[in-house]
């Protein structure tokens, strides 16, 4: 009797769980107000239909591993979403209007081949994870100082020459990898004002061991990955 109730408690759990989840778009299009989350991840997609826009309840949606070489416009009218994975495509940029997705909460697009970000990141003042590795970025724009709930940031394998500065002014900001950005050899002396960081991945920078003993001094309370 126990090991049946068991059963049917782990069964209610994961039919809650499942509610308004999808792994195909045609058949989340038939329930589209229903829908919670979407995930796409490896489905050959060259393009994301406009009929996505439909989803306008939607919060959760993972497009990652596909074929896409630019995002549409309609994606960002889903303003309830507070997670988004475009993570392994052939994307170049992302759109200036990701600044309305307001909600949102978690952002990967990772391994892509993204030159620059557009200023309107700036918006996303509830984003708290931010992972961007394996793309090829120079800078960031000075409005990423706006993401006052960021807490991780992962930038590894990019094109960096310095850490950021736009980056100590978060202050909640508690991980940052800027590992194999090989080319990464200064950070900014406002660094200081990170008191919240508490891991700093720095292997296969440029990064010396005079500027380590540098770096100890000046964010003591973090602990530096070489």
């Amino acid at each position: 009797m126990r090991f049946s109730f068991i059963i049917l408690i782990l069964f209610v759990v994961a039919s809650v769980f499942a509610e308004g989840s999808y792994t195909s778009l045609e058949e989340a299009l038939k329930n589209p107000t229903e829908v919670k989350s979407l995930n796409l991840c490896g489905k050959g997609l060259v393009t994301l239909p406009e009929s996505i826009g439909k989803l306008v309840n939607l919060q959760r949606l993972n497009i990652s591993s596909n074929n896409l070489t630019s995002l549409p416009k309609v994606l960002f009218t889903i303003t309830k979403l507070n997670y988004l994975n475009v993570t392994s495509n052939k994307l170049k940029a992302i759109p200036s209007s990701i600044s309305n997705l307001k909600n949102l909460q978690e952002l990967e697009i990772g391994f892509n081949q993204i030159t620059a970000l557009p200023k309107e990141i700036g918006a996303l003042t509830k984003l708290t994870r931010f992972v961007a590795t394996k793309n090829l970025l120079k800078a960031l724009p000075v409005e990423m100082n706006q993401l006052v709930a960021l807490s991780i940031i992962d930038l590894s394998y990019n094109s960096l020459t310095s850490i950021p500065v736009a980056l100590t002014s978060i202050k909640n900001l508690r991980t940052l990898d800027v590992s194999y950005n090989k080319l990464l050899s200064t950070f900014p002396t406002e660094i200081k004002n990170m008191k919240a960081l508490r891991l700093l991945n720095l292997k296969n920078t440029k990064i010396t061991p005079k500027q380590v003993d540098e770096l100890l001094w000046l964010i003591p309370d973090c602990q530096l990955m070489l």
